[in-house]
């Protein structure tokens, strides 16, 4: 169970990782950013655009592809300009989520869930890759813990993934944790 927040937190040891995706293949959730909408803006785009705080700018005069605005990261507090040093987080990671539900979705379900707003985060990429396809008991940023946590286990309930007994019951004490 976490003991404190904010860095002081106890994680739960990394649980052979590999050997829990071991049938998982990223492109059963697709292959690469979906542009559902055909507007040329694919969901990376559309993710830049949405948590951007000053208005983006494109490549070029077709709109498509985001080079820089003011984004704030949620793992870090920290100011990132250049849409070139972010990359987009799976809040959930895709490998995480195939061996507790997602594995058994069709394959329009999973990729409504690579895609998916509620479950893309732009973050600083060096970041996102320590992350890599670990949960919250394996891996929390240095800054936002709870936010990251409790949008983590909102994405997991909204897909009815499956956790882990030891990792439900490390989510659900942290959260607790934090509104103590």
């Amino acid at each position: 169970m976490p003991k404190g927040v904010m860095g002081k937190t106890t994680l739960i040891p990394p649980q052979q990782t590999l050997a829990m995706a071991q049938n998982y293949d990223r492109s059963a959730f697709g292959h690469g950013w979906d542009d559902a909408d055909g507007d040329c803006q694919d969901s990376r785009a559309e993710a830049l655009i949405a948590i951007s705080t000053t208005p983006v700018r494109f490549a070029t005069g077709k709109r498509c592809r985001v080079v820089t605005s003011r984004w704030i990261s949620p793992f870090t507090n920290q100011v990132i300009q250049n849409a070139s040093d972010i990359d987009i987080d799976h809040v959930v990671p895709l490998a995480w989520s195939w061996d507790r539900g997602a594995g058994q979705w069709s394959r329009e379900k999973r990729e409504r869930f690579a895609n998916d707003p509620v479950n893309l985060w732009p973050v600083e990429a060096s970041l996102n890759r320590s992350k890599g396809a670990k949960g919250p008991n394996e891996w929390l940023p240095p800054a936002g813990q709870w936010g990251y946590v409790a949008r983590f286990y909102r994405i997991v309930k909204i897909y009815k993934l499956e956790p882990r007994l030891a990792e439900n019951d490390w989510i659900r004490a942290f959260l607790n944790d934090c509104r103590s």
